[in-house]
């Protein structure tokens, strides 16, 4: 699959328990990434707090500390052009000589600039997971990016660290009612979803008002979802 989609950028999004399978991934196609000597990204919360652990694999050319929306965008828009991506915010960069250039970190992305995913890119059988021992369509919506609270467990307290320290901002964001409501219609209507989940860092964190919303809109939705918080 790889060598007929011919992709110029290998991305690979990890958390710490996936990172091995994720390696294991990679060195399936290592084939193709020397062959046509494309370049490897990864990112998530794994690499984003082991930068210096992940970027030492042979495979991984680059690592996004923090969020990848702009990263990735000027990213492909430099390899695109064929022009060095060496300046471009978020990245660690491994040079030929074994050096590694860390790039300063942008400040957080507007949540509510989020384009709805396209996902006829992918296969259908991507869009079902389990749930209560059923199969279902699903789809992931975000609401909340960030969390306001310091569990100790937890990598959320660490981003508002990162960002308040790195960028002098907020991490802590929540999208719209309005364009939660818009994405979760263009789902129902457009590709039959049958269950949602709400992808957020603690979905539980609105106020009463936007609970109030929350519950005004969802109303005219009528599907079972679950949420993370």
């Amino acid at each position: 699959k790889t060598e007929s989609f011919g992709p110029d950028l290998i991305a690979l999004s990890t958390t710490e328990d996936m990172w091995l399978l994720g390696v294991r991934i990679l060195e399936e196609i290592e084939q193709y990434i020397t062959k046509h000597k494309v370049p490897v990204i990864a990112g998530g919360v794994f690499p984003t707090f082991a930068p210096g652990l992940v970027i030492k694999h042979r495979l991984v050319d680059m690592v996004c500390v923090g969020e990848g929306e702009n990263t990735m965008i000027d990213l492909c828009e430099h390899l695109d052009k064929g022009e060095t991506y060496n300046n471009v915010t978020n990245l660690w960069i491994k040079h030929n000589d074994g050096k590694i250039s860390k790039n300063s970190i942008s400040k957080p992305f507007d949540i509510n600039d989020t384009p709805i995913i396209d996902i006829s890119l992918f296969e259908e059988q991507r869009l079902y997971r389990p749930m209560a021992g059923k199969w279902y369509k699903m789809m992931p919506v975000e609401t909340i990016r960030g969390c306001p609270y310091k569990c100790t467990f937890c990598n959320s307290p660490d981003q508002i660290t990162l960002y308040n320290e790195k960028t002098n901002s907020n991490f802590f964001r929540k999208k719209s009612i309005d364009l939660v409501y818009k994405e979760l219609k263009h789902f129902k209507e457009n590709y039959e979803v049958e269950y949602n989940y709400f992808w957020a860092d603690t979905f539980l964190s609105w106020n009463n008002q936007e609970f109030d919303q929350f519950c005004e809109m969802y109303a005219d939705i009528k599907l079972p979802f679950w949420m993370q918080t």
